[in-house]
């Protein structure tokens, strides 16, 4: 395989030619490229794709090995001018650590610090908001302000982004949260093997992050059995200790046994033919303003949990600085019990997460601050609760990302659900009420922020 290789300022460029295998890989960057690397103080690896013919899954993966031990170093790794075959092998990936762009223009505004973009720079259409918030991020800190379009006519003055990822270091399961609902997609047949598919301590992070009304998505599903009821029945009966909605939508019941759908019921799921039936039903307003308290004895504050905040809190305040264009002053940690002032016009979020170790985020911040905040994603202020809902969730998945990135460089196995957003402080109460926590308080512009790491 040719490669042609290229230093530009603090960038690696490449740009292999030929079918591309895993072999072939460890010809372009090998251990002593990454040495000096380090020793150049290099930024970016750039891998230019328009002359792969074909790669195999092989390949990809040996690349994102690589590109994992760069990311660990601090040196950011991308490919650029990939044909479909190519990306949709990379799409596969559980855990990818490079960035994907569609074209060189767009490597160049995210991975050339002497490239200046002098038009506009528009996201289009792209689906995944947790993507999405990422891009606006990393074109927030390269001193961008991107705006999101919903058809290219309204970005032909400038630069479209369509296809463009950046490092998508994944959740175990893909779940969707859409007006305060989480919602999980199952297809074919369930069975003995569905406890293996579904992630059940990502299922009691969101029950205990505060989210009280989950939807089972089964308009896919052929059948049940079971060792699957088993499984759901347990589910089933954790999410009534919070008095959750389990929701089963779109099952085809015919071919299902009648006893083991009343063994569903026994322990609290509820049937709907489809969507809309379940969001117009009586259960379903009820379960959503429910602010009962739940009393639930607390873990202990370990060392090693204390040992993890640092990468927390430091993920969270620089989004927190950039997003905002302040630098936080900060008083020391506390360890405390949670007290919340309700007089104040906060709005808060949850994030829970676990894996080697475990327990709840929180973020707890002004609404003048959330302002500010929402110029950025937005373009403006939020102009109803809604646009506030939906814009705390949009941060919260941006600092989730940057969270998730500052875990993986020190090898710290965690993972984090997706966030839960409070518009009233009060509707925080049911998680930390009795809880102690890390208290870290930050001031911006004299505005507060409270973060919290709670068991």
């Amino acid at each position: 395989m040719g490669v042609i290789r290229s230093f530009q300022g603090k960038k690696v460029y490449y740009k292999p030619q030929g079918f591309l295998d895993a072999e072939a890989v460890g010809e372009i960057i090998t251990p002593a490229d990454i040495s000096l690397f380090e020793k150049k103080g290099v930024k970016y690896v750039s891998i230019d794709f328009s002359k792969i013919i074909s790669a195999n899954m092989n390949a990809i993966r040996f690349m994102n090995d690589i590109f994992e031990m760069l990311y660990k170093k601090n040196i950011e790794g991308c490919i650029f001018n990939a044909n479909k075959n190519i990306k949709t092998i990379i799409g596969n990936l559980k855990n990818c650590f490079f960035h994907f762009f569609e074209n060189e223009h767009i490597e160049k505004i995210f991975c050339d610090d002497d490239y200046r973009e002098e038009k506009p720079i528009y996201l289009c259409c792209i689906k995944d908001d947790q993507n999405k918030n990422m891009l606006i991020y990393y074109l927030v800190k390269k001193g961008y302000n991107p705006k999101v379009i919903n058809n290219e006519e309204e970005g032909k003055d400038g630069v479209i982004i369509k296809e463009s990822f950046v490092t998508k270091i994944s959740n175990r399961v893909g779940a969707v949260v859409k007006n305060g609902v989480v919602y999980f997609y199952f297809d074919n047949f369930l069975d003995a093997s569905l406890p293996n598919m579904f992630d059940i301590e990502y299922f009691r992070r969101n029950l205990l992050i505060g989210f009280r009304v989950f939807v089972f998505d089964m308009n896919q599903v052929k059948g049940l059995n079971v060792h699957a009821v088993r499984f759901l029945s347990k589910l089933g009966v954790e999410g009534a200790e919070y008095g959750a909605l389990l929701a089963i939508v779109g099952l085809n019941a015919k071919n299902i046994q009648k006893n083991l759908l009343e063994d569903l019921e026994d322990v609290g799921f509820m049937f709907f033919a489809n969507e809309e039936e379940l969001l117009n039903s009586e259960e379903y307003k009820d379960a959503l303003e429910s602010n009962d308290v739940i009393y639930k004895r607390a873990k202990k504050i370990t060392k090693d949990f204390v040992k993890i905040l640092p990468y927390f809190v430091n993920a969270t305040i620089s989004t927190v600085e950039l997003m905002t264009g302040v630098t936080a002053t900060k008083e020391p940690p506390n360890i405390k019990e949670v007290t919340l002032d309700t007089s104040k016009d906060y709005v808060a979020s949850s994030i829970g997460f676990y894996g080697d170790n475990d327990g709840v985020m929180i973020l707890i911040f002004t609404e003048k601050l959330s302002r500010r905040i929402s110029k950025i994603l937005l373009g403006e202020e939020y102009q109803s609760k809604e646009d506030l809902v939906d814009m705390v969730g949009e941060f919260a998945n941006i600092i989730v990302g940057n969270v998730k990135r500052e875990l993986k460089k020190y090898d710290v196995d965690i993972n984090l659900t997706l966030p839960k957003v409070f518009d009233e402080i009060e509707n925080l109460q049911n998680i930390v009420v009795n809880r102690k926590g890390i208290e870290v308080k930050f001031y911006f512009d004299g505005e507060e922020f409270y973060f919290y790491l709670i068991r």
